[in-house]
């Protein structure tokens, strides 16, 4: 072994003797040196021909063969700096051993140290000039570093710098000074050569790839000097030789040479060796990653020191960039693979003396984290597979970390904690403190964040894992819970504090919120402002409601029920799924079949297409192959109530679309006349639903006619509602039917109308299919007409002379003659409305006997009729049968309609028969149609039953007005729209559901500006004010100004749930427009004396006025102040830009309006109201509170020259800000009726209604149909025909099938905490810019939000918290989840005496950018939107 490194000693000298180091002029040496190697001067003449003569390639190339042998010789052997460095001290202080002649003292070094005896054979025996030597090698290294360098001094450049490499790595270089750091450096300047190269290659590639895909490549920063040439492929692939074996001279380094003493030198050697192995896939990236796990030893120092250098490199590409448009890019992830080798084979090597960098790696990539949604979830990700590298034991504190993440101030760092919580659940990380923080970030301020949450809580709640299971049954166990609230009576826990707090945190039951607590909260995130959180809300009610079933309560249906009709398409489509799979489960539950059927049934009308297709679905799944399946008692029971609930027309649009499509089964029919004889009335509707839409076999029609035959005379009830239902059976399919059975048809029909056999409410039905036989048999229209005029002048004489010998008598009507008179009453209506030439007067006459009656209140005989009728007296049920027939009889009769058209208006006024009523509306409306003038007197009394005692009788009006002004024979003229607006707030919630829906989706839709022009004329006509020159002009008359009348205090919470329902279908434009215009034309009009403050009325118009204008629904929704910092998605961004330019534009107009209008005549009516000691100053003070949130800095400039009046404001607003804020306004219910009421629809024709969302109402997009088509004399005045026999008594509206949309929150719940304000002054409440009190100095501002969906975070009476969750829960009840600022020392770390800089959460008044792990690291500058 001795022998061999002689010889290897003897090459080093010979070849370095080749050299003739000994000729370099001292001079430029000494420059080279002192210039640190660079920009080294030209070679002198003289020795650049030596060198061209010796080779000095093949020189370099020996020696770093020689010392590479030499190393291999005496393997095992490094270099310890502190022996070396004193040997050499010992040898004397002189410099290097030039061409002296000291004499070197081999007798103080150690025998065994060859290195050093190596050193000194070359520099005391050869006489080695080492200086000389390194300013050749560095001049080499110096000129073919570049990109500009020629071929062969690239090629010299690497020889040169691998033999210096290789001969640093000899023990003692160090000592000997052969080591030089600034030569090392330029060495490893070779490395940033490959670097750029490779990037450049990149580069090209994706161009080149974007050039055949035909995209445009964006500019990019190029690192490179754009003046350096393109390199040749063969000077490209000369280098990638070249660093390969360069690296190989590099990993002696960390090898043999020790930089314990230059940790910078090492630093730098690190980070520029990393840039290699993200570069390269091959073998150089192993040989780089190999040399950096080398440096990364004892020898070298601090190795752990090392290590934070590694990953402070990597950590950029563990972070993802937002830039990075492909985050499935395989150059991103094989970077990514890489860093985790790194970070594992360290974790391997090291232990835990590294977890707590791998902890600062995980918190720096979760502050780092890019504000998009892919982006979190990468980051989430990568974090916890970091974590996995560590113990499970030594993951606790990062997992503590994570939790208070949940309650950092940027909404975006809370969404990442919930992204990784619930990776943590999914991967069986369950406890109770992380179900806790989860619960609390279910009201949290962002409504991204709330949403995400409760989609955790979905999957909890389904998990089927052991831990979880057993914390749910904690938590939904009644026992469970009382033992909570005893044990936990007096403990009150902040999760906050606990995670904050040092030592391990101790589980408990208390920290889980109690089964009622999760309910309620569920409830209140399902009327969330925004979708996904009231979409995933529902979702876990419901499936809270499955696995535990005492939740399935009748209001929580209901709330299912009315999310049918939420403004957002998903939520309707969701909620029908839900309920059809809820319903599938409780098949038997009344109250589920109920809520299906009146909510999801009618979507089949719903504007959007998807939900439409959805709930045809649901419907087909629930009733047609219900009905056809093992379980059919399921889908007739459904279809019994639906049938019940008068839902068959939504029934019958679905199978109009099923026939349509040919989805119903051939079976059905046989399988409905099965079922007859046990469900009758269920079987036969489903017939002749079928019957109009399909084509119906010959076995249907021989079942009818034997039906009818059987039955047509019978009294039953559920007979005669079947009886009706094969008429329209017959009716549909009479056309097919051959001559004989229409004969037979129209032959029992006929002796059944004849003989008035005929229950009153098949009269009007028998009497059409008679004539519609006639028009089938006979196709002359003139011979039919003779013919039905035939068989009707028979009747109608029977009928006259019945009445006439019957109403002639004095004696008291007996029930059995009531039937007959009533049958006979309806029948001459009914024959008569056919066959018009054959009544005459004398019937007239008859008819106005039983219908104008002197029933004391009721009004004598009006002067148009005549005096000598006879004087029997009828029940009203007669009465109002005749009404019904006499307006029959005059539709085609005019002279008598006008006649009786003033003693019906009359009539209505004064009758006390709710039954009269009804039908005297129905006869006025049908008539509107042909004598729309001669109506418009008695219109009045028409619209004065809006307000009628009975809801039914108010029903009927409102719906057949609907229909009137939907086909334009009614215009909307006085007080008429006033009087609908009042429905809006009506006692009974089907009118106040008709009347939402015929003003959002029908009125709006026509005339958009209505509500504005009609605005404030409804403050002054609800005040019933007098006396202005302008508005409330109309002319009534006492007893409608009395029965309308919503004036006083008494009503002002009625009137301020009429404003609020305005304002919420008003849009911005419209809403500024009434902002001025109530200022100028009231409280300007009070300043001017228009309107005395000594009148009663003026007060009231003035209180009403305040308080619209201080109200939530009036600010401009544009310029709402958003109380979250949701994370905008990509989609998003364009209209995000749009909205926030907009609101810019809008928020400058509005504030040059209040300067120039609002706040002048503010401060003048404060001066009249304090001049006259008004008890409205609260009032004023109130609204001007509301203005001083959003324009404090306009006002206080306007009030700067009135120091006084300045003064006196701020007094009051501080006095405001020193009282307790009142309890946040419930969040008006969100439920928008899309599709119409069953009362609205037309059975011949669809109807399409959109949801337009984003505005405060919804409309229809487009223009729709009418409500009902117009149809002729005949069919307009038989609506209602048997309305008032009999059934009318009970419900005067029976033809008016009730209102089956159930649940939608009435105004006047919905809005009590608003009218409170409108009916009384609040105490006064003190206002900054922004409605808060300032806090001092240092102290954190609280999170607030002045929206209607939220609550302030600071509630005063705070009740006993019982456990961790509900904490959180009080503090929020709505949606504040306290923000805390974590401290620094939560987050911060150290590594021995390496002092690493803390990794904390962003301070908001900050700039975004976030520490490095070391100061000195050199990151790239993130944009975060």
């Amino acid at each position: 072994m001795q022998d061999n490194v002689q010889v290897y000693e003897q090459a080093v000298a010979s070849e370095l003797s080749q050299l003739q180091l000994d000729k370099l002029e001292t001079n430029w040496v000494m420059e080279v040196i002192e210039n640190d190697f660079l920009h080294c001067q030209d070679l002198p003449l003289f020795y650049d021909e030596i060198l061209g003569e010796c080779h000095v390639s093949a020189r370099f190339r020996n020696l770093q063969k020689a010392f590479s042998c030499w190393l291999d010789s005496n393997s095992g052997i490094s270099e310890d700096n502190d022996a070396m460095t004193s040997a050499r001290q010992s040898i004397g202080n002189s410099e290097m051993p030039e061409n002296s002649s000291s004499t070197f003292n081999t007798d103080l070094l150690n025998k065994g140290d060859k290195g050093a005896k190596f050193w000194s054979f070359l520099f005391q025996e050869k006489k080695v000039n080492i200086q000389n030597l390194l300013a050749l090698t560095g001049f080499f290294i110096d000129r073919g570093s570049t990109l500009a360098s020629s071929f062969d001094e690239r090629e010299l450049c690497f020889e040169a710098a691998k033999m210096y490499l290789t001969m640093i790595c000899i023990p003692g270089s160090m000592a000997f000074r052969v080591f030089h750091q600034m030569l090392y450096m330029k060495a490893l300047q070779l490395i940033l050569l490959y670097v750029q190269i490779r990037k450049c290659q990149q580069k090209n590639a994706t161009q080149s790839q974007q050039a055949k895909k035909g995209q445009r490549q964006p500019a990019v920063e190029v690192e490179d000097n754009e003046e350096d040439p393109p390199l040749c492929a063969e000077e490209i692939a000369s280098i990638e030789k070249a660093i390969s074996s360069y690296l190989d001279a590099l990993l002696l380094v960390p090898q043999h040479l020790s930089l314990k003493r230059y940790p910078t030198i090492l630093k730098e050697t690190v980070e520029c060796i990393l840039p290699v192995i993200n570069l390269d896939k091959g073998r150089v990236s192993l040989k780089a990653l190999e040399i950096v796990q080398n440096f990364c030893n004892p020898l070298h120092g601090d190795a752990v020191q090392t290590v934070h250098h590694v990953f402070v490199h990597i950590l950029p590409h563990l972070t993802l960039d937002p830039t990075d448009k492909d985050l499935n890019n395989k150059n991103l992830m094989a970077l990514k693979e890489i860093s985790f080798k790194l970070v594992s084979t360290f974790i391997v090597k090291f232990g835990a003396v590294i977890y707590p960098l791998l902890q600062g790696v995980i918190k720096h990539i979760c502050t780092e984290v890019v504000d998009k949604a892919e982006y979190r979830q990468k980051t989430a990700q990568t974090a916890l597979d970091l974590l996995q590298l560590i113990p499970t034991e030594h993951q606790l504190g990062i997992i503590r970390w994570f939790l208070l993440l949940a309650y950092a101030e940027p909404a975006y760092l809370r969404l990442l904690s919930t992204e990784i919580l619930s990776v943590l659940l999914q991967n069986g990380r369950v406890d109770m403190l992380i179900f806790a923080v989860i619960f609390a970030l279910c009201s949290d301020p962002s409504a991204t964040v709330r949403a995400k949450a409760l989609s955790i809580l979905g999957e909890c709640i389904e998990s089927n894992d052991h831990s979880m299971v057993e914390m749910l049954d904690i938590m939904f166990t009644e026992d469970v819970e009382r033992q909570i609230i005893n044990d936990e009576e007096n403990k009150e826990i902040d999760i906050v504090e606990l995670l904050q707090a040092e030592g391990p945190i101790e589980m408990s039951s208390a920290f889980l919120p109690k089964a009622s607590e999760i309910v309620s909260l569920l409830q209140e995130r399902s009327l969330d402002e925004k979708v996904h959180v009231r979409k995933n809300a529902l979702q876990l009610l419901l499936l809270v409601a499955r696995r535990h079933g005492r939740y399935l309560t009748l209001d929580l249906l209901k709330l299912l029920g009315n999310a049918c009709r939420d403004v957002a398409m998903l939520i309707r489509r969701n909620v029908a799924q839900m309920l059809t799979g809820l319903l599938s489960e409780h098949p038997e539950n009344e109250a589920v079949q109920k809520i299906w059927a009146q909510s999801v049934l009618p979507l089949v009308l719903d504007g959007e297409t998807r939900v439409q297709e959805k709930a045809l679905e649901c419907a087909d799944q629930m009733v047609l192959r219900s009905l056809l399946g093992h379980d059919s008692w399921q889908g007739w029971t459904l279809l019994e109530v639906i049938i019940e609930e008068g839902l068959d027309i939504y029934l019958s649009k679905a199978v109009e679309v099923w026939s349509r499509q040919q989805q119903i089964p051939a079976q059905l029919p046989r399988a409905l006349l099965a079922n007859s004889q046990q469900r009758p009335r269920a079987a036969l509707t489903f017939v002749a639903i079928l019957a109009r839409h399909a084509i119906i076999d010959a076995n249907v029609k021989k079942f009818t006619l034997d039906y009818l035959h059987e039955n047509v005379s019978s009294q039953n009830p559920v007979i005669v509602c079947c009886l009706q239902q094969v008429y329209k059976t017959i009716g549909a399919c009479l056309p097919s039917m051959n001559k004989e059975n229409i004969q037979t048809v129209r032959t029992i029909s006929s002796r059944s109308v004849a003989h008035c056999q005929l229950p009153t409410n098949l009269i009007s039905t028998v009497c059409d299919m008679v004539v519609y036989c006639i028009q089938q048999q006979v196709k002359d229209e003139n011979e039919a007409q003779k013919e039905a005029a035939l068989w009707a002048g028979e009747i109608i004489s029977d009928c006259g002379e019945f009445l006439s010998s019957h109403l002639r008598k004095q004696d008291a009507v007996f029930p059995e003659e009531e039937e007959q008179l009533a049958r006979r009453i309806l029948t001459l209506g009914s024959v008569g409305l056919h066959c018009p030439r054959q009544v005459n007067k004398r019937h007239f006459l008859l008819l106005e006997h039983a219908a104008f009656q002197e029933l004391g209140v009721d009004a004598p005989i009006p002067f148009s009729q005549s005096q000598s009728q006879p004087k029997r007296k009828l029940p009203p049920r007669l009465q109002a049968a005749a009404i019904i027939s006499l307006g029959k009889l005059s539709i085609q009769h005019e002279e008598m309609a006008k006649q009786l058209i003033p003693g019906l208006g009359r009539l209505l006024e004064t009758t006390p028969h709710e039954t009269v009523r009804n039908n005297i509306v129905c006869c006025l409306c049908d008539w509107v149609i042909r004598y729309a003038t001669a109506i418009d007197p008695v219109m009045p009394q028409v619209t004065a039953c809006l307000r009628d005692p009975i809801p039914a009788v108010r029903k009927q009006t409102l719906v057949l007005l609907i229909h009137l002004l939907q086909e334009d024979y009614l215009k909307i003229r006085g007080t008429f729209f006033f009087r609908i607006l009042q429905l809006a707030c009506d006692d009974d919630e089907g009118l106040r559901v008709l009347a939402h829906f015929y003003v959002t989706q029908r009125l709006l839709h026509r005339q958009p500006t209505i509500i504005q022009q009609h605005f404030i004329e409804s403050v002054f006509h609800f005040n019933d004010y007098k006396g202005h020159p302008t508005y409330n002009k109309f002319a009534l008359t006492d007893r409608e100004r009395k029965l309308f009348s919503i004036a006083g205090p008494q009503n002002a919470e009625r009137r301020f749930q009429i404003y609020q329902f305005m304002l919420q279908n008003m849009d911005d434009e419209a809403r500024f427009q009434l902002f001025f215009r109530l200022t100028r034309d009231v409280l300007h009009g009070v300043v001017e004396d228009v309107m005395s403050l000594k009148k009663a009325s003026t007060e009231a118009v003035l209180k009403d006025a305040l308080a619209v204008l201080s109200s939530e629904d009036i600010k401009l929704a544009s310029l709402a102040a958003s109380t979250e910092d949701d994370p905008v998605e990509k989609e998003d961004i364009a209209q995000a830009i749009v909205q926030s330019t907009k609101k810019a534009i809008i928020a400058q107009v509005v504030k040059r309006n209040v300067i120039e209008n609002i706040v002048p005549i503010v401060v003048a009516l404060k001066r009249k109201l304090a001049a006259n000691k008004s008890s409205l100053m609260g009032n004023l003070m109130q609204f001007l509170r509301e203005l001083m949130k959003d324009y404090k800095d306009e006002i206080q400039e306007i009030l700067a020259e009135d120091r006084q009046l300045m003064a006196e404001i701020d007094f009051d607003l501080k006095r405001f800000e020193q009282q307790e804020r009142l309890d946040a306004e419930l969040q008006t219910s969100r439920v928008d009726r899309t599709v119409p009421p069953v009362e609205l629809i037309n059975p011949h024709e669809g109807e399409e209604v959109r949801t337009q969302q984003g505005d405060g109402r919804s409309r229809v997009n487009n223009s729709a149909p009418e409500f009902a088509e117009t149809t002729d004399n005949a069919e307009l005045s038989k609506r209602e025909t048997d309305t008032p026999i009999g059934a009318l008594e009970s419900n005067p509206s029976e033809s008016i099938p009730p209102t089956t949309v159930k649940g939608q929150e009435p105004i006047t719940e919905a809005n009590k905490s608003n009218a409170k304000q409108f009916t009384k002054e609040r105490p006064n409440e003190s206002s900054s810019p922004n409605g808060e009190s300032e806090p001092p100095v240092g102290q954190e501002a609280p999170i607030m939000d002045t929206s209607r969906a939220f609550l302030q975070p600071e509630i005063p009476n705070v009740p006993l918290v019982r456990n961790v969750a509900a904490k959180s829960l009080l503090r929020s009840r709505i949606m504040s989840t306290p923000i805390r600022k974590v401290p620094h020392d939560d987050v911060s770390f150290q590594i021995r005496d390496v002092d690493i800089s803390d990794i904390h959460l962003p301070d908001p008044n900050q700039s975004d950018s976030l520490p490095e792990l070391e100061a000195s690291a050199v990151r790239p500058k993130r944009r975060r939107r």
